[in-house]
């Protein structure tokens, strides 16, 4: 549909991959942690709040917090997952249009995530996977 402006990946990453980076700049990244700071930004960008954000990425605000206080960066795991929010965020931003849609699909039950809202498996790699999934179907021309 539209090209995605904003390179969320990027944004998550302080700039040290994009989306056009390898894999393994991708590995590297996620192994040495992204910032809180860059974690806030993304949140930003998709117009999330910071508990929307930490929960979708598997932790929770205090913990974010905590990791700003002490300056340290995410572990691999939490940096791993906000790289798939950035990159699923990226899809689907693509695919609606814009940030606004992206968000109203994410809010609205939908029937390939038994009636629930697809934001309730975001923080799932299954979840992950079957909105990447469901997309998908959408841009080929299936129902979801």
């Amino acid at each position: 549909m539209n090209a995605v402006e904003t390179d969320y990946l990027g944004v998550v990453t302080d700039g040290r991959v994009t989306i056009h980076s390898n894999t393994i700049d991708e590995i590297n990244v996620a192994t040495q942690g992204v910032t809180v700071s860059a974690i806030k930004s993304l949140a930003k960008e998709l117009n999330w709040d910071a508990n929307i954000l930490a929960t979708s990425i598997g932790t929770t605000t205090r913990t974010l917090e905590r990791y700003s206080k002490d300056r340290k960066r995410l572990s691999a795991k939490l940096s791993e997952n906000a790289l798939e929010i950035a990159r699923i965020s990226s899809q689907g931003i693509a695919y609606f249009g814009d940030v606004k849609r992206w968000n109203e699909w994410l809010n609205t039950p939908n029937i390939q995530f038994a009636n629930q809202e697809p934001k309730s498996v975001i923080h799932t790699i299954r979840g992950r996977e079957l909105i990447k999934r469901v997309i998908m179907g959408l841009e080929y021309g299936f129902t979801a």
